[in-house]
Formats: C-alpha cells, sequence, structure tokens
C-alpha cells in the first residue's frame, strides 16, 4: 500500500488532497523538480518543513483538519521518510527538522 494510500485510510482522501495541495503551494523550481518514487512522500516532507501541518495559523491557511499531534504520530509510524528518494526542503533538511522523522539508524551521523 502507499503511503498516500494509507493516510487516505487513516485520515481521508480531502485531508490527504489538502496535504498535496500545500506542498504544491510551496513549490519553487528547487524543491519540487524531482518529487521521488512516492511522491506523497515528498508532500509530507515540504509540509513539515514549512510547517504546515504544526502552526495553528499555516493549518487554517492550508485548510488542514487532522490534529498535529494524530498527524506527526502516523508520520513517525508510517510514513517511511527515511527512504524518501526525491527533493525536500533543503533548509529544513541542513537545519535537522527532518531528524525526529527518521529512525535513528538510517541517519549519517558525525563520528568524532
Amino acid at each position: 500500500m502507499s503511503i498516500r494510500n494509507n493516510f487516505e485510510k487513516v485520515f481521508g482522501k480531502n485531508e490527504a488532497q489538502r496535504v498535496w495541495d500545500s506542498a504544491i503551494s510551496h513549490g519553487n523550481g528547487i524543491n519540487d523538480i524531482n518529487k521521488g518514487s512516492d511522491p506523497f512522500k515528498w508532500a509530507l516532507l515540504i509540509c513539515i518543513g514549512y510547517q504546515c501541518l504544526e502552526k495553528k495559523e499555516y493549518r487554517k491557511y492550508h485548510r488542514i483538519v487532522a490534529s498535529w499531534l494524530k498527524l506527526k504520530k502516523w508520520i513517525k509510524k508510517y510514513g517511511k521518510l527515511e527512504s524518501h528518494d526525491g527533493d525536500c526542503d533543503y533548509l529544513a533538511l541542513v537545519c535537522g527538522v527532518y531528524n525526529e522523522y527518521m529512525p535513528q539508524k538510517t541517519r549519517r551521523t558525525k563520528k568524532a
């Protein structure tokens, strides 16, 4: 089952479309050229990076209705963001915003 199908099963098709539309609205020619083999993972990463799912005012603007706590829990458990093979919000990536959504063993860490 694709990530989007799993998301739709839990949060509904309308919410999945709102997440997708939110991500598309932040496409800038750098973060959206390669959406990867599972574009919904790209959408989740963009929405996390731009805080569309988290910040109250952004949630309202993008019409996101599922609670951030439930979304975050689902993303960590089912999102499989560590296997994303496309673009993302590169500033968020460099700042470590995505770290909590990816199992520690899959992240590269600098050895002292």
